[in-house]
C-alpha cells in the first residue's frame, strides 16, 4: 500500500482533520505519518498513526499565546520572523523530504501556509493534495492576489527556495494555484447554504470530518454531575487559539448571566475570563469537547469550522459570534440552514446575544438539527476522502512543477517590466506635456509684460 505524509500547523481545528484522515488511511492498509506540533503526539499514538513533532509542547503554547501578534499589523512581521524562519523551514523540509523518500509517497497538506510541503512535492516530484477546511478558503487565493497580501512572505520563501535549488516564485497566489487536487471538508448541505463565486478554486467536497475515536475521553466526574443535575446546560467555546476578539467571551458570559442559564465555559486563556462567574457557570480550561457537544442544549461559539461541524454532528443548536477568517461565512451558512443563528461583532451586546440564544433553543430548531445530524451520520466522509486521495498514488503528474513555476515567474517579470515601461513612458509624456504647458505660459507672461511696458 502507499505512503501518505500529512503536514499541518496551528490550532485543533487545523490539525484534528488531518489526524482523522491519517487514521482512516491506516485502517485501509496504508502507511500514514502526521507531521505537526508535538502536543498532538499522544492523540496520534492513540489513533495508531505515525507521528513526527515539529516542536515541543512548550513552544506550541507560545505559538498559541502569540497568535494575537498575527492579527496585529504592527506585530505581524515579528510573528512571521519568529515562527516562519529559514531554520524552521529547513527543519520541516528535512523531515518531510525523508518521509517522502518512498516512490509511492503522497503529500497531504492544508491549503494555507503549507509552503514547505509544496516545496518537497516540487523537489521530489511527489503528488500533493490540499485539504480545504472551510468554503470561504476556496476564494482565498484570488483575494490574496487582489490585495497583494503575499508580498511580505515572498522574499523569505524565495531565499529558502534558492538554498534548496528551486526557482523563485512570483507570488503566493500563483504558486498555490499550481496544486492540481483539492478536497473540501464540508457536507453538500453546507455547500448549498451559500453560493461560492465562479472564480473559487475547484474543490471535491467529501463531507465533514467526524471525530476519531482517539478524540473521545472520559469526562471529568464533576462535569458529568453538573450536566445531569438539571436541564442540559449551554456551552461556550471559542476554540483553542487566541485569534478571537476578547469581547466574544464577555458578551457570551454576560448573556448567560442575563438568562441565568447553567453554562459550561471552556477556554485555556485566563485573560478572557475577566469577570466573576456565578456558581451556575462552570469554567474548564480544557475538555474533550467531542463528548460534550451531544450533552448540552446549545453552543455559543466563534464559528470555527471544527466547532461548527461538531455541533452539527451532535444535533445541537448553535449561536455563532463570528469575526475574521472563515467564521462569518460559516455563521451565515448555519443560519441559512436553520440549525442556528449568527451575529457579527457589531451586535455582541449581552441582551441581544441572550435573545438569539433563546431563539435557537426551540423545538423546531432542535428538530432540524436532529434531522441534519442523522443525514451527516449516514455519509461516510473518511471513505470518500480516502478514495479521492488514493487517486494520486503513483501519479507524479500531480506533483508541483518547477517548469510551471519558472514560466509563471518569467511571465510575471515580463509583465512587471512592461508595466514599468508603460509607467515610465506615461511619466515622460506627462513631464513633456507639463514642460510644453509651462513654456507656453511663460511665453504668454513675457508677451504680457512686453505689451504692458509698451503701453506705458
Amino acid at each position: 500500500m502507499a505512503n501518505f505524509v500529512l503536514s499541518t500547523h496551528m490550532t485543533n481545528g487545523d490539525v484534528l482533520p488531518f489526524l482523522r484522515i491519517a487514521s482512516a488511511l491506516v485502517k485501509r492498509g496504508h502507511q500514514a505519518t502526521l507531521v505537526t506540533h508535538g502536543v498532538f503526539e499522544p492523540m496520534a499514538a492513540k489513533a495508531g498513526i505515525g507521528f513526527v513533532a515539529l516542536d515541543e509542547p512548550e513552544e506550541y503554547a507560545g505559538i498559541m499565546k502569540d497568535l494575537e501578534m498575527w492579527k496585529d499589523p504592527d506585530m505581524h512581521q515579528t510573528y512571521e520572523n519568529k515562527y516562519y524562519s529559514i531554520d524552521k523551514f529547513m527543519k520541516e523540509y528535512t523531515i518531510l523530504k525523508e518521509l517522502c523518500s518512498r516512490e509511492d509517497s503522497v503529500l497531504i497538506c492544508k491549503e494555507r501556509d503549507s509552503y514547505v510541503a509544496m516545496m518537497v512535492s516540487e523537489a521530489l516530484h511527489v503528488p500533493i493534495v490540499t485539504v480545504v477546511l472551510a468554503p470561504s478558503y476556496a476564494t482565498q487565493l484570488q483575494v490574496w492576489k487582489q490585495m497583494e497580501a503575499d508580498i511580505t512572505a515572498i522574499d523569505r520563501i524565495n531565499d529558502f527556495r534558492k538554498r534548496i535549488g528551486l526557482p523563485p516564485i512570483s507570488g503566493l497566489a500563483g504558486w498555490m494555484g499550481t496544486v492540481k487536487k483539492h478536497i473540501g471538508f464540508w457536507h453538500e448541505s453546507f455547500d448549498a447554504a451559500l453560493d461560492l463565486p465562479d472564480w473559487a478554486i475547484p474543490i471535491e467536497t467529501v463531507g465533514f470530518p467526524l471525530a476519531d475515536s482517539a478524540e473521545y475521553e472520559t469526562l471529568p466526574e464533576d462535569l458529568t454531575t453538573f450536566i445531569q443535575e438539571r436541564e442540559p446546560p449551554l456551552l461556550i467555546t471559542g476554540g483553542t487559539g487566541k485569534m478571537i476578539k476578547p469581547e466574544f467571551y464577555w458578551s457570551a458570559i454576560e448573556a448567560c448571566k442575563w438568562m441565568k442559564r447553567r453554562t459550561i465555559l471552556v477556554t485555556r486563556h485566563e485573560e478572557f475570563v475577566h469577570c466573576e462567574l456565578p456558581d451556575y457557570i462552570r469554567w474548564y480550561k480544557i475538555l474533550p469537547l467531542a463528548g460534550v457537544y451531544p450533552l448540552v442544549s446549545g453552543v455559543i461559539n466563534h464559528g470555527g469550522i471544527g466547532t461548527v461541524s461538531a455541533a452539527m454532528f451532535a444535533g445541537t443548536p448553535q449561536l455563532i459570534l463570528g469575526a475574521d477568517t472563515d467564521r462569518p461565512d460559516n455563521g451565515l451558512r448555519v443560519k441559512n440552514m436553520g440549525v442556528g443563528d449568527y451575529l457579527p461583532p457589531l451586535y455582541w451586546q449581552p441582551q441581544l446575544v441572550a435573545e438569539r440564544v433563546e431563539g435557537i433553543l426551540t423545538s423546531q430548531t432542535k428538530a432540524r438539527c436532529v434531522r441534519l445530524a442523522e443525514q451527516l451520520s449516514r455519509h461516510d466522509t473518511m471513505k470518500t476522502a480516502c478514495e479521492e486521495i488514493e487517486t494520486l498514488i503513483d501519479q507524479p503528474a500531480y506533483a508541483i512543477s518547477s517548469e510551471t513555476i519558472r514560466a509563471d515567474y518569467e511571465q510575471a517579470e515580463r509583465m512587471r517590466d512592461h508595466t514599468a515601461a508603460q509607467v515610465k513612458a506615461s511619466t515622460e509624456e506627462r513631464d513633456e506635456q507639463l514642460y510644453d504647458e509651462k513654456r507656453a505660459a511663460l511665453k504668454k507672461l513675457l508677451l504680457k509684460r512686453k505689451l504692458d511696458k509698451g503701453s506705458v
